[in-house]
């Protein structure tokens, strides 16, 4: 039973020192746990290329970079016993001796996880086209979104929070505002009215509409309390392509649709 026993501990060794530094669906604190009996994650976030990214080391206590002792590796060791009886070795580093019983040189696992907001939605009123000279309401559909993942093997989550639009509106003109907007029925104004994220072309023409959406980001591990990631994450949203055109009032003698060859149809 003893040597089974052994066997089992070395097999658990080698699967914990041969696991991937970086991995996605590491496991590494809940394999620590298994072989040291407890583990000590440190988990950090950052902003980088359109993502969330957040990065986990986990490893026995009282292992991590700095401190006395530590290897190329950052991971503290303990003198190793010349008289103890080195069960596990792996790339020359003693493992688990027999003697003591406990791993006299702790193996710190990393892990990284990225976690992308869903891009807001771009609209507008009317639809695709716009009348020179009155406002054309523009507004975006977007608001505050959870991601969940897997850190270290346990639960992560980043929380991204919408706070700035920036629009460019094709024609020279930019505006950035601290409001998403939204349709003119909701904000209870008529058509053409302007609102507090609408624009006036002036000239006819095809014009591209483009929308970035700046977020601010929170994480929390573990089941923890969300805390900040410094930065602001700007993602694009979809382009607009509409037309601005005049628009002229004529009479008529009856309506279009009934008498289509009338005067000023």
């Amino acid at each position: 039973m003893k040597d089974k026993a052994l066997l089992a501990l070395v097999a658990l060794g080698l699967l914990l020192a041969l696991q991937p530094v970086s991995s996605a669906h590491a496991e590494g604190c809940s394999v620590s746990q298994q072989l040291i009996g407890g583990c000590t994650p440190n988990v950090s976030g950052n902003l980088n290329d359109g993502s969330a990214v957040l990065e986990g080391t986990a490893g026995s206590p009282g292992s991590g970079a700095g401190g006395s002792g530590a290897g190329d590796d950052g991971a503290a060791s303990t003198p190793i016993d010349p008289n103890a009886q080195c069960v596990i070795v792996v790339a020359g580093r003693c493992l688990y001796a027999a003697d003591h019983g406990v791993q006299v040189q702790p193996i710190t696992l990393a892990d990284i996880a990225a976690f992308r907001p869903d891009p807001g939605v771009d609209n507008m009123e009317p639809n695709g086209w716009m009348i020179v000279g009155l406002d054309t309401n523009f507004f975006a559909t977007d608001g505050t979104q959870i991601k969940d993942g897997t850190l270290l093997g346990q639960p992560a989550s980043v929380r991204f929070t919408p706070v700035t639009w920036r629009w460019t509106y094709g024609d020279g003109a930019a505006a950035s505002l601290g409001t998403a907007g939204g349709t003119w029925g909701s904000q209870g104004i008529e058509e053409f009215d302007p609102s507090p994220t609408s624009h006036v072309y002036r000239a006819p023409g095809t014009y591209y509409i483009d929308l970035s959406i700046d977020f601010t980001a929170e994480y929390r591990f573990g089941g923890t309390q969300w805390i900040d990631i410094a930065g602001i994450l700007p993602v694009a949203a979809n382009r607009l392509v509409a037309t601005a055109g005049d628009a002229k009032t004529v009479l008529v003698e009856r309506e279009c649709t009934k008498n289509p060859g009338g005067p000023g149809c």
